[in-house]
């Protein structure tokens, strides 16, 4: 019989949806490419059912099937296990009634999923339903789909059911758990609620505090505070590779930050552009770090004594997101590759459902992940129509790859609308803004006259597979590199004169990085050759490349590229073969 797994992700946020037919990913897709809301929805105990509907349609579609045809449903949360766990939990500090932790909130919570599994049944009729553990998904969604015989496998994000980290064994397509780490001991929601500390957004603002942190030290500028010493004192690493938080201190779960705040001053309205409030991301970066290093040491250690032969570390997690960690754990861990899925965080856990489901369940053959693009694509005729509805004059380009690279060359900053949309939240090429990074003033051009963000927030190269090695000092076994997921330093640091928009400067290491993007022909041949025109005219095999959005989740539709190309100050704009200049 065949089988269509659907793989939903729905309980928390990022919500997400993937089908996988007979061992083939078919498509992958994040509800908020659609709705158009950051993260698709936030985190509610009474929001679960809340499901990616227009993701789910976008997959059926790309399968060529309805809802009756889907023959197993794979639910990256298993609810009863959440509310058992957290029900038997008492707290550090006093939260909210009714929310994540209580008696009500859980139980809520919990009524939430089964009613998110009735209405996906209901559509359904024919599929069997199962609720997955959380971090088996996290685990699936790196390990069953990287193809690797063997590998440890690491997840670490906010929470699961109720543990926020896990560790295990990938063989012949097997997870084995070898250990979980519980709540509250979580670098997730540490670095979720020091970003609401600092100003930032709770959902958002990890990923820009990892920028944030890599401005400075640790050293305070105004206050002369060790910051690093104290954030030890909250996140303690243990010697059997686990770690130690201190709720007392982070009060999880509350609005209280009264112990944050007598070590780290008044809870910010907004974020500060200073190098005082820097230097405490960078405390946090460090410590994440060392954190992270010690678990991975210690999974190795495990894996050793069960038998496992390979030196691989398969990650997940909304912390396997963190670039810098990541390039530090290929140097100074046993390992010697890293794989982690370009949806690393929970919109991954879709991928990971249907591939656990797929393998450990079932019993059937590995899906394998061999690029990131599974999402919605347009037609020629799709494209040229949408530009027509906008009275724009776009021209059929000879040679669309030339033409952006010349553009490019004259200092021009130009949208790039081609092929599938990725799945993950970063921009690879597909859905992209593009620029010259060999010019000193492109990064502030680009900040104020188009993405409007943060001025500290660095932007990152896409490279050319065969030039990777000439600017950066990359590790082996280094797939991250491929999924804007490893930001690793300059193989000479007077190169930094050559790429220097995309270039950042380490204040803890001292050294200048690149959270780089490596282009293979085989993968994306025509913005391969977009970058190998520049670098013919240049002599830099690499490209500025940032998500094509503003202030919005990344664009999907030729409509929503217009609309954005429209609002910016943008010079031109390459929708499939068609090139659009902007009216000045």
């Amino acid at each position: 019989m065949s089988n269509f797994i659907l793989g939903i992700n729905s309980a928390y946020h990022e919500s997400a949806a993937c089908l996988v037919h007979d061992g083939r990913i078919v498509s992958a897709a994040e509800e908020e490419r659609f709705n158009r809301v950051r993260h698709a929805k936030h985190a509610k105990v009474d929001n679960a059912h809340e499901l990616p509907w227009q993701a789910i349609d976008f997959c059926l579609r790309q399968g060529g099937i309805d809802y009756r045809d889907v023959t197993h449903i794979g639910y990256s949360l298993d609810p009863e296990q959440r509310r058992d766990l957290n029900l038997a939990h008492a707290e550090a500090a006093t939260i909210h009634p009714g929310d994540f932790g209580s008696a009500a909130g859980e139980h809520t919570f919990y009524d939430s999923n089964i009613q998110a599994r009735r209405l996906l049944l209901e559509r359904c009729p024919g599929a069997e339903f199962h609720f997955l553990e959380h971090h088996l998904c996290h685990a699936a969604s790196a390990y069953t789909v990287s193809g690797l015989e063997q590998a440890a496998i690491l997840a670490v994000d906010g929470i699961g059911e109720f543990h926020s980290t896990w560790l295990g064994l990938g063989r012949g397509g097997r997870i084995e758990t070898l250990r979980r780490i519980p709540y509250p001991h979580s670098l997730g929601f540490l670095w979720e609620k020091m970003s609401v500390l600092l100003g930032f957004d709770e959902y958002s603002g990890p990923g820009k505090m990892m920028g944030y942190g890599c401005v400075t030290d640790p050293m305070g500028e105004l206050s002369g505070k060790d910051h690093l010493a104290t954030m030890r004192e909250i996140l303690q690493p243990a010697q059997d590779g686990s770690f130690f938080i201190d709720n007392d201190i982070m009060r999880f779960r509350t609005d209280d930050f009264s112990q944050l705040e007598r070590r780290f001053g008044p809870r910010r309205e907004a974020m500060v552009d200073r190098y005082e409030d820097a230097s405490i991301a960078a405390a946090l970066q460090l410590v994440t770090e060392e954190t992270l290093l010690n678990l991975a040491r210690g999974l190795h250690r495990m894996a050793r004594e069960r038998g496992l032969q390979s030196n691989a570390l398969c990650m997940a997690g909304g912390v396997a997101l963190n670039c810098v960690a990541n390039d530090r754990l290929l140097r100074e861990t046993p390992f010697n590759e890293l794989w982690i899925n370009p949806a690393a965080n929970d919109a991954g856990t879709a991928m990971g459902a249907a591939a656990y489901l797929q393998c450990d369940i079932l019993g059937g053959p590995r899906p394998r992940m061999e690029h990131p693009f599974w999402g919605p694509a347009y037609d020629d005729i799709e494209m040229r129509t949408a530009l027509e509805q906008a009275r724009l004059l776009g021209r059929r380009s000879d040679d669309i790859a030339r033409d952006v690279a010349q553009r490019l060359n004259r200092g021009q900053i130009v949208a790039w609308f081609q092929g599938a949309q990725e799945f993950g939240p970063r921009a690879l090429g597909h859905r992209s803004i593009l620029a010259d990074p060999t010019r000193f003033d492109t990064r502030q051009r680009i900040n104020a006259k188009v993405k409007m963000r943060e001025s500290f927030r660095p932007f990152a190269p896409s490279v050319m597979a065969e030039a990777a090695h000439d600017l950066f000092d990359l590790p082996t076994g280094s797939n991250p590199a491929d999924y804007m997921l490893l930001a690793s330093p300059l193989r000479d640091d007077r190169l930094s004169q050559v790429i220097p928009a995309v270039v950042q400067e380490n204040g803890s290491t001292h050294r200048s990085t690149a959270r780089m993007h490596r282009v293979w022909p085989q993968v994306d041949p025509l913005y391969h050759r977009m970058i190998d025109e520049f670098r013919a005219l240049t002599g830099a095999g690499a490209v500025l490349n940032t998500s094509f959005n503003i202030r919005e989740p990344i664009i999907t539709t030729p409509q929503e590229a217009i609309r954005t190309f429209g609002r910016s100050g943008m010079d031109a704009m390459a929708m499939g073969p068609y090139l659009v200049e902007a009216d000045r």
